[in-house]
C-alpha cells in the first residue's frame, strides 16, 4: 500500500522523521494527521489484510517467548498455590464477575495478560517501524491514551450506544498514531499535544471508512475474545473435575490470549497503515488537481 511518486526517489529517512529507517526510494505514505510521510515499504503493505495471520502471531509469540513464558509460569505458580483451596465453578456461578476475577488463578491471568500487551504491541508495530522500541514514555503514553479513549468511549455510551460505538471507532487508531508519532524520550507537555493529535488523525484515517474500520474491530475483538471465552470455559469445566489441572490450563490459557492478542494487533497494524496510504493518495491527487488547476489559471492569464 505505497504510493509512488514522481521525479527522483524519496529521501532514505523513517515515516515519522526520524533517521535510520531505510525506506524504498519512490513511495508516500501519511501521518497520523493525514500528511504525507515516507512509507516503509514492506511485506504488510503488499500483503492482505487477513494474509498469514496465524503465522505472523506465532512470530510475535517467538520474539517474545522469554516474556511470555516468564509471565506463563507466574500463572502456574499462582495456580499451584490455589488449586486445592479454589472452587472457580462455585465462583463463576455465583454471577459475581468481581468475585471471578479476585479469584487466584484468574487474578494471575488477568494481571499477565495486562502486562503482555506491553510486549505485543511493539513487535507489530515493529512491522512498520522497525526501530521502534516501547520506551517507559511510550508506555505511559499507552496508558493514557487507552485511559482517553476509554473515558470519551464511555461517555458515549453513558449517553447512548450508537454514539459510543461511533466514538470508538473513529479514535481508533489514536494509541498507535500516538506511539508512532512519539520518540523515545519526550517531556509530559509534548506527550499530551501527541495524544490530542494521534486522536485528530485517527478522526481523519477512519471518517472516510467507518463501517469498514469497524467490521475490522469486530473481527479483532472476536479473533481475541472468542477463544479467550472458550479457554475460559475450558478451565472452569477441568478445575470441577480435576482441580489440579490448574496448574496447567492456566498458564495455557495466557498463552491461547498471548497468540490470539498477537494476531489482534498484527491486523490492527496492517489495516492502519492501509488507512495511511488510503489518505496519502487522496492528499496526493488533491494536490496533484490544485498544481493542475493552477497551471491552467497561469496559462489562462499568459495567454490573456
Amino acid at each position: 500500500m505505497t504510493v509512488p511518486l514522481k521525479g527522483a526517489g524519496a529521501r532514505r529517512t523513517s515515516p515519522f522523521g526520524r533517521p535510520g529507517t531505510l525506506v524504498e526510494a519512490g513511495t508516500l505514505g501519511a501521518d497520523n494527521r493525514g500528511e504525507m510521510y515516507p512509507a516503509v515499504a514492506g511485506t504488510i503493505a503488499r500483503e492482505p489484510l487477513f494474509g498469514r495471520l496465524f503465522a505472523e502471531g506465532f512470530a510475535l509469540v517467538r520474539e517474545r517467548l522469554l516474556a511470555f513464558g516468564s509471565l506463563a509460569l507466574i500463572c502456574a505458580i499462582s495456580a499451584a498455590s490455589a488449586y486445592r483451596s479454589v472452587d472457580l465453578l462455585h465462583v463463576f456461578a455465583s454471577g459475581d464477575p468481581v468475585a471471578a476475577m479476585r479469584t487466584p488463578p484468574i487474578n494471575a491471568i488477568l494481571l499477565t495478560t495486562l502486562i503482555a500487551i506491553f510486549f505485543v504491541l511493539p513487535s507489530a508495530l515493529r512491522r512498520i517501524e522497525p526501530t521502534f522500541k516501547m520506551t517507559l514514555w511510550r508506555a505511559t503514553i499507552t496508558g493514557a491514551t487507552l485511559i482517553c479513549v476509554g473515558a470519551a468511549t464511555e461517555v458515549g455510551y453513558a449517553a447512548a450506544v450508537v454514539p459510543g460505538i461511533v466514538v470508538g471507532v473513529l479514535l481508533s487508531q489514536t494509541l498507535i498514531s500516538a506511539l508512532l508519532r512519539t520518540s523515545e524520550s519526550t517531556s509530559a507537555r509534548t506527550a499530551l499535544a501527541t495524544i490530542g493529535s494521534a486522536a485528530r488523525g485517527s478522526f481523519e484515517l477512519t471518517r472516510g471508512h467507518f463501517m469498514t474500520t469497524l467490521g475490522i474491530l469486530m473481527i479483532s475483538l472476536a479473533m481475541l475474545g472468542v477463544p479467550f471465552f472458550c479457554g475460559l470455559v475450558a478451565l472452569v469445566i477441568l478445575d470441577a473435575l480435576n482441580p489440579a489441572s490448574l496448574v496447567v490450563a492456566a498458564p495455557a490459557l495466557f498463552i491461547t490470549f498471548v497468540y490470539c492478542e498477537c494476531m489482534r494487533y498484527v491486523l490492527i497494524v496492517r489495516w492502519y497503515q492501509r488507512l495511511a496510504a488510503g489518505t496519502a493518495r487522496a492528499a496526493l491527487a488533491g494536490a496533484e488537481a490544485a498544481a493542475a488547476t493552477e497551471r491552467a489559471r497561469t496559462e489562462g492569464r499568459r495567454i490573456a
